[in-house]
């Protein structure tokens, strides 16, 4: 477990980047998708009158948060020119 950490902070490190760039960008794309889509999805649900057990800040908050985290973390790994 110790080596996944080093090996994940080495990612984040300046001048590091991961094997497959591309395919990370994709994946980045596709997490940027998903949180919007999960957002909207929630918020649609509540205004038609579906009771889902989280307020709306919440959702919000949630997604804005793993949105931030998921951009973030894959920027650092997949760019050569910035990092920690």
């Amino acid at each position: 477990m110790i080596k996944r950490a080093r090996a994940a902070y080495k990612l984040l490190q300046k001048g590091k980047v991961v094997a497959d760039p591309a395919k990370w960008k994709g994946r980045q794309i596709t997490a940027t998708a998903l949180t919007g889509v999960i957002w909207a999805s929630i918020n649609t649900a509540e205004a038609f009158g579906y009771a889902i057990p989280i307020d709306s800040e919440t959702v919000d908050a949630v997604a804005v948060g793993v949105l931030a985290l998921v951009n973030w973390l894959l920027t650092l790994s997949t760019s050569k020119k910035v990092g920690l």
